[in-house]
């Protein structure tokens, strides 16, 4: 897992540090100052991870925890406890059936073609706004896990001067769903998880 996450960043354009020992982490974060921490959510010798470092002086980056633990409590407390994003495991296995950024998604009549940024659905193209299309890219990307408001608010609206809300979320995913001949009320391919978040099937679940 470590060896694959090191070729992927790599690929990506990422600078990786990588270790196996988490007694060393600490001391990574404090001396590298890295921008990206990617780490397991139980580590080794450890019950759980917490940020490095304390007061002014602390180093703070982006930490995307990644684990076996599927449950939706389990990844709203790693959210709460400051972590970017959460990525269960395995990562290959459940990324979309296999497909990558350079990849498909096909469900249904629905196929997303993730290098020319293209929707269709039954052969004919759906014409989707940049945010539309994001939504579904992220939501896809992630399909039969639960993305969570505000793991999808950050990801899709990041760069936005509003601060978005749940309300701008679910207005997108009814916009997205009625462009894609899916229903609220007998929903096939986006379902609402109240309170949570919002979950797309996988192609093995249709």
């Amino acid at each position: 897992m470590l060896r694959f996450v090191r070729r992927a960043l790599s690929a990506a354009g990422y600078t990786p540090l990588v270790t196996g020992g988490p007694e060393d982490l600490a001391h990574i974060i404090r001396t590298e100052k890295p921008q990206l921490v990617l780490l397991d959510l139980v580590l080794p010798g450890q019950r759980r991870h917490r940020t490095a470092g304390t007061g002014p002086g602390a180093v703070r980056p982006a930490r995307h925890l990644h684990s076996a633990y599927r449950r939706d409590d389990t990844v709203a407390q790693a959210l709460e406890a400051g972590a970017a994003d959460y990525i269960a495991k395995p990562l290959l296995a459940d990324r979309a059936g296999g497909a990558g950024a350079g990849g498909a998604f096909v469900i249904d009549q629905i196929a997303i073609d993730y290098a020319q940024c293209r929707v269709t659905v039954g052969g004919e193209a759906v014409d989707l706004p940049a945010t539309e299309y994001e939504l579904l890219r992220v939501l896809s990307l992630d399909a039969g896990r639960v993305v969570t408001f505000d793991t999808l608010l950050r990801r899709v609206w990041a760069k936005r001067e509003r601060t978005p809300t749940r309300t701008w979320c679910a207005s997108f995913v009814r916009n997205l769903r009625r462009k894609l001949g899916d229903s609220a009320a007998s929903p096939t391919c986006i379902f609402n998880r109240r309170g949570v978040g919002y979950c797309m099937a996988k192609p093995a679940d249709r």
